[in-house]
């Protein structure tokens, strides 16, 4: 699913990532400008624009910081300050930065994903903080920023574009031949986002034991089947808090049985309860995918 030009509310945003600037309403992004983007798929988020300093805090997901412009510091678990351009954060580690007011680029990745796996395979079996490849990653962000500027903006090439560069990190190979029963089970869960299957019924549908959809959509999609169904749920949620400024409502379209049911979800997942989104403040620009 893709929504473009959808404003999430930045004070949603700014407790979610600990560190996010608010930035100005309906104004073009490029590297002197003020606007701010989010980007979502299954098991991942990205977001790219200003950030300020942190205290120190952690997250569940795998958080890649790539910095647009000038070297910031990060402070490790050893309580060291290190001056970096690019990182790579473990899930669940405690860390400080100082951005130096730069751009960035946050891609947080769920540690339950392929790729989170391999990234902690390749870069955070030693250490809770790793540097990443520094003429990959500019190159990479040289690319992203000129994708910017284009108009009109493809979210779907920036999308693959982070794609691509987080599989070279730990050299793995995307698998473009999806068995056509996952490509029916994708696609079965998009038609009936407002009346979410189980893993049994997808099962199902599909003629397969939910024990080998289970393993097969995992193996071919790089996500468990229910985790998938989960963040789909919660971003359709999400969605529909933006569009309704109801949260019993939004709760139910997605599937949750009750609010207290989605509040406990989402706060597990983003560290916030949802009426934290209901809060005045400025606009940035979302995409789905």
């Amino acid at each position: 699913m893709r929504l473009k030009d959808t404003p999430l509310p930045a004070k949603f945003f700014l407790n979610l990532f600990a560190y996010l600037t608010p930035t100005a309403k309906n104004t073009p992004f490029d590297m002197t400008g003020a606007n701010a983007y989010f980007f979502f798929w299954a098991g991942q988020f990205m977001y790219i624009g200003k950030t300020i300093d942190t205290s120190a805090h952690d997250h569940h997901a795998i958080q890649l910081a790539l910095s647009f412009d000038h070297p910031f510091f990060i402070k490790t678990p050893e309580g060291a300050f290190k001056k970096v351009m690019a990182v790579i954060i473990d899930s669940d580690q405690a860390h400080e930065c100082r951005t130096n007011d730069n751009h960035f680029l946050l891609l947080n990745i769920d540690p339950m994903t392929t790729i989170g796996r391999a990234l902690k395979k390749g870069y955070l079996t030693r250490q809770a903080v790793a540097e990443l490849p520094p003429e990959s990653t500019a190159r990479f962000l040289q690319t992203i920023e000129k994708n910017l500027d284009i108009s009109p903006f493809d979210s779907d090439l920036v999308h693959d574009l982070a794609r691509r560069y987080v599989y070279s990190l730990c050299a793995l190979e995307e698998d473009a031949g999806i068995d056509e029963k996952i490509r029916k089970v994708i696609q079965l869960l998009e038609e009936k986002k407002d009346n979410m299957l189980k893993v049994e019924e997808l099962a199902a549908e599909v003629s397969l034991s939910p024990g080998h959809l289970t393993h097969l959509f995992k193996k071919q999609v790089g996500i468990p089947i229910r985790k998938y169904i989960l963040w789909t749920r919660i971003l359709l949620a999400l969605f529909k808090v933006f569009e309704t400024k109801d949260l019993r409502e939004a709760a139910l379209y997605a599937g949750f049985s009750d609010v207290p049911h989605f509040n406990r979800t989402f706060r597990k997942m983003f560290g916030l309860y949802p009426s934290s989104i209901l809060k005045d403040s400025p606009n940035v620009q979302a995409f789905w995918k």
